[in-house]
């Protein structure tokens, strides 16, 4: 017994020996665990405090704005909070809360982090923060994903057999037996690509409106109580990038913006791009983290595993030599683990450090995603998934070729190693930028590839250092210097508005004294701005050496808007490649190429264009056409969805190409479709395809198609030149030498027609100079050329002489007239009708200048095309009987639309921070209110007015009250918004959707409710107006200023500036009543007359006009009324002296004003024809000339004046001169 007792001992003595070996590395680390533990405890309150409020309330926002509510908002809130608790109880106190607080060592620990990714979650901070969200809020996650990475991390997460995870949608049949099913089993549910409404039905759920039955807890679901079980789990997700949920969603759900940011996107890309130049460090590099990962997990297991054995051992412990043994491997296991870790991370370290060579690789793409992802700002179709964009990324790094062998080492310390990265480098980002580049270009309408190559460029001068972030948004947002001071001898050729732009030019370093400059150089700096390509013209004085390429393009933004675009176009060119400006056909095999079966093409329709063809001629090259019935081409109307439906599941099983045309038209149906290709390419045939078309919306803000679908497509925009001589070929080309044969009078025939066609060339091309061209958009297109020519055979075989009237009419008034809303634009239809056919197109008839019509007897029909292709003169305004200032007009506008669209966009620099922006919307709120005039008494206007109402100036004293009346709707609007935003800002209110405009609108300088789409309600309030915020706004002040002088003494002014009225047309209306009064003549038997006075300035107005008013403030578009002795003889009417008549405008002086003009009140003459737009004169000595409150024309209108002409009234007509209350700036 002794011998075994001494064993036993000793037994003991080696198993204590053997434990203590163990677990003493333990100790030392245990020990400082236990105290930093107790630390953390006395700290555990405020840290729980902020976790809490993380999970609660940081969801939904980008990860600037959560780092300032981290550390300016919520941390401040709890600490002073605290003190003031501990101040009040008089003890002293240790803050509660650890000084580096962190939510997310809170909320997990970096086991659970290395197992989300292993699972798939991306490892950047943001995706951490929301894996945090996702698996700690108490309330279901409602997702944000557009870039499907947490979706992905969902699925793996949920995968285990235990879990069942479930994956539905919104109107899925079988939704509400599967959610019955995972609330009773303990299931999982996913409901994906989530819309802006829930199905009421789920409401009980997501409110988790659970109802306690004895032990169980119950969920109605529908008209069923269903069992709701403890381990249940619901994932909402939603594809839409910006969505607006309603607050009881927002109230009842965790909102989690899992949107990739700019910094999480680049270390992604980094790992791809060192996968495909070094797979061997990529390899090694996955494999480590993987082995991280994996010790990180299982240390923490053998960790809690010792702990575990430790705590249930049960007897002497020294006894257990299991327990002792287990332990003994656990510790050889760990220290392994630790050795193998220390390992790894020095690996890591050094593949980190040949990794980050390509980090310019990886920061350029992540800024090409981010600007592709902006681009929806300027139109819905323009949308990209990041699968899309991988693709193309991926796409950008093969046609680099292999990497460099020299790239085989890992230390990276020889200078030729180092350039023959720096080389591939610069390689891979020309080859990644040029590829995604032309990948969204595809895509784009013609009037935004400039736009797009423009922000691309600018952004990546500024991305890389190579410009000024400030110099860049001053070239996007322009200036206007509000005091510019005196302008000198200037004024003799410059215009006051571009002073003003040179002047706040001089805020720019390398432009200061540029406004002496010109003053001292006038006649250099004016025979340089009067150069047509002044882009091309050498810049007088030292300003020639001073500017660099972005100066120049200040100088004409500020200058020359007109030449800015073909300046853009050359900048662009210059600085990333011709590639940029000048686009190769389009090539459909190529962009075949890029499809699979996942990935349908999209079509954006327009006139003249049809892509069946060629979708046709590339299915014959591949075997597929619709005779050998794998090629199906469906118009999509009323009753096309289910055999549309049919055949993309018929071909996805059997292989086949199948194009769904005018999907446009079935907006409600669309969806279905979505919903269709994405279940059917699951498992589709390799050789199945989807090619959709439809037309754009009205609107670029409008969505038509989904915003999914759009985001997996490869679209294609390939528009048709719109030029007279491609528009004209193509319009001939529609016919045949048969056609003009087959008609009994063929030289007629071939005469009239290609006069036709020419019509069809102009009427088309007018609608590139907007609203000068045409005053609304219309859809002129080749089916009304096909039946204007077949109606012209018919008449032509059926009269013995051309039926000139007979075609006129038609032609004008019902073929192409039947798109003519606006009585305007069917004038300048029928006018150019009146040109073009007629006796003299076989004589010689002159179409535009420089072209005339070919004799049909020395014609054929090949002859017609060769005399089109060679005879035409070359593009301009005067082909379309325009003044070429419409050029200047078009070009300037296309230079505002396409900055005001980067505006859009974020601008091109590095985009203002939020505390800039910020900053910028209280300056301007700052700005508005200071100088807000207070309402008018409406009470003691109305009181003084009363006794005047029955005088002979009764109904100007109306119209005086009635604007008083608007322009305090629209001042008390202002006031109310302004305070409303302001206590938004400051978190007094909640920020409601029309605030959010009101901020946009005063980033953009933009007056708010001008997008049709805002819930701002300044707009609507306001009168219709082309200025920017700034310029409406002191606009607006005038008026007031008008009008506090009419009201004064309520005294009729001897001259009204009309452009100060909400509705200038009462004013007019006035005037008539009026006159009728004096006269005795009914109203309804008098219009107006206008006669266009010598006097230029209101001040020459001594005296009220007889049976009117004068109006002044008005300016002309398309034409000038000429001064002094150019005026020629003065006329005398009602003892009103007036002179002049129309005249061509001059070159670069778009919207000249007029002298005063004087509104005579006349009785209706019998001979005049009434119509809807006022009484036509037919008096060929009088042009009939619309009068619009802004250049956008159309809805704009006010009245029609009369204006003496000595040329041709046809000639005004078709230069669109119309009068304008006010000019755009």
């Amino acid at each position: 017994e002794a011998m075994d007792a001494v064993a036993g001992g000793e037994q003991k003595l080696n198993l204590a020996q053997r434990l203590t070996t163990a677990l003493g590395s333990e100790n030392q680390r245990w020990a400082e665990n236990i105290i930093a533990l107790r630390k953390n405890e006395k700290l555990l309150t405020g840290d729980v405090l902020l976790a809490s409020a993380f999970v609660s309330y940081i969801g939904p926002f980008t990860k600037p704005f959560r780092i300032h509510l981290m550390d300016q908002v919520f941390k401040p809130f709890i600490e002073r909070e605290f003190t003031k608790i501990f101040n009040d109880s008089g003890e002293d106190y240790v803050m509660p809360m650890s000084a580096d607080a962190n939510p997310i060592t809170t909320l997990t620990t970096p086991a659970d982090v290395a197992q989300w990714n292993a699972d798939y979650l991306p490892a950047d901070a943001v995706s951490t923060e929301n894996g945090c969200l996702v698996c700690n809020s108490s309330r279901w996650p409602l997702i944000i994903d557009p870039q499907l990475q947490c979706i992905k991390w969902i699925k793996q997460k949920e995968s285990a057999p235990e879990r069942n995870l479930q994956i539905v949608r919104l109107g899925q049949k079988d939704l509400i037996r599967k959610l019955e099913i995972a609330l009773e089993n303990g299931h999982t549910i996913l409901i994906e690509n989530l819309g802006e409404t829930i199905d009421a039905v789920l409401m009980p759920v997501i409110q988790r409106a659970s109802i306690k039955r004895g032990s169980k807890l119950f969920i109605k679901l529908g008209d069923k109580d269903c069992d709701f079980h403890p381990d249940f789990r619901l994932y909402l997700h939603t594809k839409l990038s910006n969505p607006h949920y309603p607050p009881e969603i927002q109230a009842e759900t965790t909102l989690i913006n899992f949107t990739v940011t700019m910094a999480g996107l680049e270390d992604q890309l980094l790992n791809l791009v060192v996968e495909k130049e070094r797979p061997d460090l990529a390899s090694l590099s996955n494999d480590l983290v993987v082995q991280q990962n994996g010790f990180t997990i299982k240390m923490k297991q053998l960790e809690d595993d010792i702990l575990s054995k430790l705590a249930s051992s049960e007897g002497e412990i020294t006894e257990n030599v299991a327990l002792i043994e287990s332990l003994e491997e656990t510790k050889r296991i760990s220290d392994d683990i630790q050795q193998k870790s220390e390992l790894g991370l020095k690996t890591q370290k050094d593949i980190l450090v040949a990794s980050e060579k390509y980090r310019s690789v990886a920061n350029r793409s992540s800024l090409l995603f981010f600007l592709m992802t902006d681009l929806v700002k300027i139109h819905t179709y323009y949308i990209y998934s990041l699968a899309a964009f991988q693709q193309v990324f991926d796409h950008g790094i093969a046609i680099s070729g292999s990497p460099n062998s020299s790239n085989d080492t890992e230390d990276g310390e020889g200078s030729g190693e180092e350039l023959d990265v720096s080389a591939r480098c610069d390689l891979l980002r020309q080859n990644i930028t040029l590829c995604v580049f032309n990948y969204i270009r595809r895509g784009l309408f013609e009037v935004d590839k400039l736009t797009v190559a423009t922000l691309l460029t600018l952004k990546i001068l500024v991305n890389d250092g190579e410009m000024e972030a400030n110099e860049v948004d001053f070239l996007i947002n322009g200036g206007s210097c509000i005091d510019p001071g005196n302008m000198g001898p200037l004024h003799e050729w410059m215009d006051e508005n571009i002073w003003k732009k040179v002047k706040a030019l001089e805020s720019m370093p390398r432009f200061k004294g540029i406004g002496d400059s010109m003053q001292s150089d006038s006649d250099d700096w004016e025979a340089w701005f009067d150069v047509e390509k002044v882009e091309e013209a050498e810049i007088p004085g030292e300003f020639k050496e001073k500017l660099n390429a972005l100066d120049k393009l200040m100088l004409l933004r500020a200058m020359r808007p007109d030449r800015l675009i073909n300046s853009l176009a050359s900048f662009v060119g210059d600085t990333m490649g011709k590639d940029y400006v000048s686009q190769k056909p389009f090539n459909m095999d190529s962009t075949y190429g890029e499809t699979s079966k996942r990935t349908p093409i999209f079509f954006v329709l327009f006139a003249g264009v049809d892509p069946t063809p060629w979708v046709e001629s590339l299915g014959k090259e591949k075997g597929i056409s619709a005779e050998n019935k794998r090629f199906i081409n469906i118009s999509m109307g009323q009753g096309q969805e289910a055999p549309a439906e049919a055949i993309v599941k018929r071909f996805a099983q059997e292989g086949g190409w199948v194009m769904l045309q005018n999907c446009h038209l079935m907006s409600s149906w669309v969806p279905r479709l979505e919903r269709l290709l994405e279940v059917v390419s699951e498992d589709a045939h390799e050789d199945f395809r989807c090619f959709i078309s439809a037309e754009p919306p009205a609107m670029a803000s409008m969505r038509n198609m989904p915003e999914s679908l759009m985001q997996s497509c490869i679209k294609v925009a390939n528009e048709a030149p719109s030029d007279v001589k491609s528009n004209l070929i193509r319009a001939w080309d529609n016919f045949s030498p048969e056609t003009l044969e087959s008609c009994s009078k063929p030289n007629e025939m071939k005469a009239c027609l290609f006069s036709l066609c020419w019509f069809h060339a102009v009427v088309c091309g007018r609608r590139r100079f907007g609203q000068q061209g045409w005053s609304r958009k219309y859809s002129f297109n080749t089916g009304d050329l096909l039946i204007c020519s077949n109606v012209l055979h018919s008449y032509l075989d059926a009269n013995l002489i051309v039926p000139w009237d007979d075609l006129r009419y038609i032609f004008g008034e019902i073929m192409y007239g039947g798109h003519i809303t606006d009585a305007w634009d069917r004038r300048t239809c029928n006018t150019y009708l009146q040109v073009y056919q007629q006796e003299g197109l076989f004589n010689g008839l002159e179409l535009a200048p420089g072209f005339k019509s070919p004799s049909p007897n020395e014609m054929d029909y090949d002859a017609y095309i060769k005399y089109a292709d060679t005879a035409i003169p070359p593009e301009s305004p005067l082909l379309f009987g325009l003044h070429p200032n419409a050029e200047i007009g078009y070009l300037t506008n296309s230079t505002d639309k396409l900055f005001f669209d980067i505006l859009a966009m974020g601008g091109g620099g590095d985009g203002a921070s939020g505390d800039d922006s910020s900053n910028a919307v209280r300056e301007v709120m700052t700005s508005i209110q200071d100088r807000l005039p207070d309402d008018f008494e409406m009470v003691t206007l109305t009181l003084k007015a009363k006794p005047l109402l029955e005088g002979p100036a009764g109904p100007y004293i109306v119209v005086a009250l009635q604007e008083c009346g608007r322009m305090n709707a629209l001042l008390s609007e202002i006031r109310k918004s302004i305070s409303d935003l302001d206590k938004g800002l400051k978190g007094q209110l909640n920020m409601s959707q029309a605030m959010e405009d009101l901020v946009t609108a005063f980033v953009l300088n933009q007056w708010p409710g001008r997008n049709p789409f805002s819930k701002c309600t300044w707009e609507k309030l306001a009168w219709s107006s082309q200025k920017n915020l700034m310029s409406q706004f002191s606009d607006m002040l005038l008026r007031v200023e008008q009008l506090v002088k009419w009201t004064d003494e309520l005294e009729t002014p001897k001259s009204i500036w009309l452009p100060g009225l909400f509705n200038p047309s009462s004013y007019l209306t006035a005037a008539q009543q009026v006159t009728a009064r004096n006269t005795g003549l009914a109203l309804d038997k008098m219009t107006i007359e206008t006669h266009v006075t010598n006097m230029w300035n209101v001040s020459e107005v001594k005296d009220y006009a007889k049976d009117g008013t004068y109006i002044h403030g008005l300016f002309i578009e398309g034409a000038r009324w000429p001064r002094g002795d150019e005026a020629g003889d003065s006329s005398d009417v009602s003892g009103v002296t007036c002179a002049g008549s129309l005249c061509d405008s001059k070159l670069k002086e778009l919207m000249p004003p007029t002298p005063v003009i004087y509104v005579k009140s006349v009785p209706i003459q019998p001979q005049w024809e009434a119509s809807p737009v006022g009484y036509l004169r037919h008096d060929p000595a009088i042009y009939e000339c619309p009068v619009y409150t802004t250049s956008f024309r159309g809805p704009t209108y006010v009245f029609m004046a009369t204006l003496k002409t000595e040329d041709s009234a046809a000639k005004w007509v078709q230069r669109g001169v119309a009068l304008l209350l006010q000019a755009d700036m």
